[in-house]
């Protein structure tokens, strides 16, 4: 029993530990699988990155009225910084500006017999000049193809700081792209007001134009069944309970 005051003490330091080991052992295990493309695969140096230079990204899409903070800079002054809600990025339109049709993998998505949106994997083509909607998911999955490897023409992208995915979809979901810097010496954000476009209206529905790959922000939020909290221990928990197997084992 003297692990869980223990524990209970040492728990933030331990946390802290954990996650430095998880970091170390997911660069290794990357490292190790690259070491194991490039052995296996004779033609993926040859791929890398050979598209990076056909796709940008035009704008970022927002959805819902918070999520993300921004610097407020109208009431911001050089001594004070303020900060302003903003939505949260659900994802990306991409342009090719190379000169060769490129495939992707999407989901679309469209209403069925009880009023809810469902989704349909597909896979279509991005012809030059074309953009298209991605999420955040979907955006992962086609930038990290060797001919793009996360590599963008305005930028990159790059994992969150999101501990413990708890699938795959959720680790997808949780890369986000970050733009280089502009010609003028710039960096654009992502949450910049002529950066981010919102595919929802005023009263949180998702615009027509951004339905098929939206759609399920339109579905009501699953409800997930409270976890039951575990047990907590005091001192006085650990006597009484020693006490009493003491007059237990005496017939007392």
């Amino acid at each position: 029993m003297d692990a869980v005051f223990a524990n209970a003490e040492a728990q933030a330091p331990v946390e802290g530990a954990a996650v430095e080991t998880e970091k170390k052992q997911k660069v290794q295990a990357m490292r190790a699988a690259l070491k194991e493309t490039v052995q296996t695969n004779p033609d993926f140096a040859q791929k890398l990155r050979r598209l990076s230079n056909s796709i940008k990204v035009v704008n970022t899409l927002g959805y819902g009225k918070g999520g993300n903070i921004v610097v407020d800079k109208n009431a911001s002054s050089s001594d004070k910084r303020a900060l302003k809600p903003t939505s949260a990025i659900c994802g990306y339109k991409i342009q090719n500006i190379g000169d060769e049709a490129i495939k992707y993998t999407t989901e679309e998505f469209t209403q069925d017999e009880t009023g809810k949106f469902v989704g349909n994997v597909i896979e279509k083509t991005l012809a030059p000049g074309a953009t298209a909607d991605l999420t955040r998911q979907y955006m992962t999955m086609f930038c990290a193809q060797p001919e793009i490897s996360f590599t963008l023409a305005n930028g990159k992208i790059v994992s969150s700081s999101k501990k413990n995915p708890k699938s795959l979809k959720e680790e997808l979901a949780a890369y986000y792209f970050s733009f280089n810097k502009a010609e003028d010496g710039s960096t654009p954000q992502v949450n910049d007001d002529e950066v981010k476009i919102s595919v929802d209206d005023e009263n949180g529905k998702v615009k027509p134009e951004y339905v098929a790959t939206f759609g399920y922000l339109n579905n009501p939020k699953e409800t997930r069944a409270a976890k039951a909290k575990g047990s907590k221990f005091t001192t006085q928990d650990l006597a009484a309970n020693y006490i009493n197997k003491l007059l237990e084992e005496q017939g007392m």
